[in-house]
């Protein structure tokens, strides 16, 4: 089950986390939950706001957001004795391209297309870069590695594609698996995920999720119930992460028909919000909340 609730009042948002982490709290005040979060400061703003309102310190572990998926695909890599996959590691990417980019022969394309690689800013900045795209554009990867047809003719993604595969055959002398392999075991072992993921996971955003981990979010969410707080000014969807899910339902990972039992998505926005709140909407949220706890501390 995946449970969606979207405002610009972060009021609005930490009173709804009292009211579903509190749900059921009668038969076992001591459980523990699991709450993601962007950073750890965050940690005290809840709670905080929870003893405050309901006069109770609560059992809860906390996670970043990124750091949690990744270690998931961690528990079921039984290969590498549940390692976090090469490819999530950027100083590991970063000497895989070292090794590379020593072999004038492989890297003649680079020249091709006028790049200067024979540095370690460029192994480092590449390494970042792949990353991202991990993150942010997990479908460009998975069509680079399975051949699928992709409508971008453009140059930069041409040499990168090439550079991707040569890190992919590095990785498989290591014995690695490569984004595609990874994401297919992580499909096959939801009956395994299904005895180590918590019952309950209380994410709050205050930036747009990833693409990736929304994928994963999606994977997982009929086999856990997951609670999505999110803080966003604009009543926009996210392209980048909508077109991410649109591809994998056409390749038929994600299933294409919604299942409204499983997923809907709650909207409260307050638009009496003035221009200089919508430019730096977070950095006055911060502001605000840390002024009003520490004035009553």
């Amino acid at each position: 089950m995946l449970k969606i609730y979207q405002s610009n009042q972060i009021n609005f948002l930490l009173k709804k986390i009292c009211t579903k982490i509190m749900t059921n709290k009668n038969k076992n005040i001591f459980l523990e939950e699991i709450f993601l979060i962007d950073n750890l400061n965050i940690k005290k703003w809840i709670e905080i706001y929870i003893s405050k309102n309901k006069n109770i310190s609560m059992n809860i572990k906390y996670f970043i957001i990124s750091k949690f998926f990744i270690n998931l695909i961690r528990n079921i890599n039984h290969k590498k004795k549940y390692q976090i996959p090469i490819l999530f590691k950027k100083k590991s990417l970063q000497w895989i391209l070292m090794s590379i980019i020593r072999d004038q022969k492989k890297c003649l394309f680079l020249k091709k297309y006028g790049i200067f690689y024979k540095n370690f800013e460029f192994c480092s900045y590449m390494a970042d870069i792949f990353i991202k795209y991990i993150f942010f554009k997990p479908e460009l990867i998975y069509m680079w590695e399975t051949e699928k047809k992709n409508n971008s003719s453009k140059t930069l993604y041409l040499w990168q594609k090439k550079l991707w595969k040569l890190i992919i055959k590095k990785i498989k002398d290591l014995k690695e698996n490569n984004f595609t392999e990874i994401i297919n075991n992580f499909l096959k072992n939801k009956k395994y995920i299904s005895q180590i993921i918590p019952k309950k996971i209380f994410i709050l955003s205050f930036s747009p999720i990833n693409p990736f981990v929304n994928f994963i979010i999606h994977i997982i969410k009929n086999i856990t119930s997951i609670y999505l707080f999110q803080y966003q000014i604009y009543d926009k969807k996210n392209k980048n992460m909508n077109s991410t899910l649109v591809f994998f339902k056409k390749i038929n990972i994600l299933p294409k028909k919604k299942i409204i039992k499983n997923h809907y998505c709650v909207k409260k926005n307050f638009f009496l919000i003035n221009l200089i709140q919508k430019k730096f909407y977070l950095f006055y949220n911060i502001i605000y909340l840390t002024n009003h706890f520490t004035k009553k501390i």
